[in-house]
């Protein structure tokens, strides 16, 4: 077939399998794309190529069993930096994006800052900060040493290891003892209620439970980050946390009690609320 003709194929299965349409065809893409090395941004230029279906058959039914196209793929791409990705860590996804662009912005003018991010996954945001920011450092933290192994491969790829430190533990435990006053502290915690989580689609139910779930209610890590961030936070320090799109008004109540004051709300590029930005009062 060619590569138009494969692409509505692939899209066709997808869907039956349970791939809201707009994603079975970007999936679809994405492993013919890989399929054929070629950059997904190259790939209309290939629609001349005559690709077989059983080329493609395996990955194909891996797809329909549910596994993410990150995780067959064995890697994604976020603020433009290609990360390695696997069952050991979050997705990075696009929806983050507009989170560590605006931390880059709030850090803009700032020497040599220092920041730590929270939850660090496979490392895509303190990454993507130190690969933009080339004055900061980076520490980063998660409790998952599977995670913190991706997260350092990452980190060497991108040739940003000497910029950014990894320790292990639970959630800001691991900073308390180094003795720094950070500039800025990102998280992207789990933040799925618990219950909730059985009904989210195939290829999230994928990734680590241990990223997805935020307590009864969701919100139980920003519990803690509203409790413990503010002393390790210098005199101008911020704390910045992405969330669900419907759990902005809460979380705002929530950091308001523990004497946090908004510094800005961050939307996704689909204008839904993202994260928040805020400042110890």
């Amino acid at each position: 077939m060619r590569l138009q003709q494969m692409t509505e194929a692939i899209a066709r299965r997808l869907t039956a399998a349970g791939y809201q349409p707009g994603e079975a065809a970007t999936v679809a893409r994405l492993l013919l794309s890989h399929q054929l090395s070629c950059p997904l941004s190259r790939l209309p230029l290939q629609h001349d190529a005559e690709i077989e279906i059983a080329a493609v058959e395996e990955k194909l039914a891996r797809l329909e069993q549910g596994e993410p196209v990150q995780y067959l793929l064995g890697h994604t791409e976020f603020m433009g930096l290609n990360l390695l990705c696997g069952p050991e860590a979050l997705i990075p996804r696009g929806d983050s994006e507009p989170v560590v662009e605006a931390t880059l912005g709030l850090l803009r003018g700032r020497h040599s800052p220092r920041i730590a991010d929270i939850c660090t996954g496979c490392g895509a945001y303190a990454l993507a900060v130190a690969a933009f920011l080339p004055c900061c450092r980076v520490w980063a933290t998660d409790i998952s040493a599977a995670a913190l192994r991706l997260a350092r491969c990452n980190a060497a790829r991108l040739n940003v290891a000497p910029r950014v430190d990894f320790f292990c533990g639970d959630l800001l435990q691991p900073l308390s003892g180094l003795g720094l006053q950070f500039d800025l502290i990102i998280s992207n915690p789990p933040y799925i209620a618990s219950n909730d989580i059985d009904a989210l689609s195939p290829q999230v139910q994928c990734e680590p439970r241990l990223a997805l779930d935020g307590g009864p209610d969701g919100l139980d890590f920003y519990r803690r980050l509203a409790n413990g961030a503010a002393e390790l936070l210098g005199a101008e320090g911020l704390l910045i946390v992405e969330h669900g799109a419907e759990q902005q008004e809460l979380l705002m109540r929530l950091f308001a009690d523990q004497g946090w004051q908004l510094q800005q709300r961050i939307e996704d590029y689909g204008y839904r609320p993202r994260g928040l930005a805020l400042r110890r009062g």
